[in-house]
């Protein structure tokens, strides 16, 4: 007896598992980024021309082998990295800056809240900091970051609209910042950086649940890609009760 062919196998195969082996191909080619949210299964069953059933089956296998996770009345989504520490990754996402920064409390759940977000032009001093001109549109990222539901940081990022002309589409709630970066070749390699511990503003007070005259790690990260192009400036305020930072200094 022969053995089937390749093609064999696949129209062999049962529906629900081409369809897990078509979303984990996109999941690994970064055309569904971790914590973004899947289409409705109703909506991939109409794509793929499959019922329902075999798309709840597809689904409940790739939540098995943990590259999804439902969250009851909102959908399913990406499974994210699993964060066991709060590194740098979580303040400015890379995690290559030089600077580790450890969570007290082991295994944190991180979630974002995005509260500002859009195009600007016009300010000389963050057109500046991207090396563009002051004419040149803006996008700005702000938001809380959460770990075990408690505000851990405040984040102000912003990047040239011209290298991603299509980000007020993401839901950065659930996507990370730099895993969109890098799946349109602008990933930060290096960094510039500014470290202060400073008295927290009145309104990242607010944002980070502190009282007034607490202090808070202040960072200013300007982030390079592998041209040595700017792709980002972002400023941070990280509460000093929910992290350390370790400075490692060679010579």
């Amino acid at each position: 007896m022969t053995k089937p062919t390749e093609e064999q196998k696949e129209k062999e195969s049962p529906l629900y598992v081409k369809l897990q082996d078509m979303i984990m191909k996109k999941i690994e080619a970064g055309e569904y980024l971790p914590g973004e949210k899947l289409p409705s299964e109703r909506t991939l069953a109409e794509m793929y021309g499959i019922n329902r059933m075999t798309v709840k089956n597809a689904i409940n296998a790739l939540e098995a082998k943990n590259y999804l996770y439902r969250q009851q009345g909102k959908g399913t989504f990406v499974q994210k990295k699993d964060f066991h520490k709060l590194n740098l990754g979580f303040l400015n996402e890379a995690g290559n800056c030089g600077i580790t920064a450890m969570v007290k409390s082991q295994g944190i759940r991180i979630a974002n809240e995005v509260i500002v977000k859009g195009t600007l032009t016009g300010s000389r001093y963050i057109s500046s900091k991207l090396t563009i001109p002051t004419e040149a549109e803006v996008y700005s990222l702000h938001r809380i970051r959460y770990g075990n539901e408690e505000p851990i940081a405040v984040e102000y990022t912003y990047v040239p609209y011209a290298l991603f002309p299509d980000m007020d589409q993401v839901d950065f709630k659930y996507v990370s910042l730099y895993d969109y970066m890098d799946s349109k070749g602008c990933m930060p390699e290096t960094f510039e950086q500014k470290f202060q511990i400073i008295e927290v503003p009145k309104k990242e007070g607010k944002y980070l649940e502190l009282e007034q005259g607490q202090v808070v790690y202040y960072f200013e990260f300007i982030g390079l890609d592998g041209s040595g192009r700017v792709v980002e400036y972002t400023e941070s305020y990280t509460r000093t009760d929910k992290a350390e930072f370790f400075f490692k200094i060679n010579g």
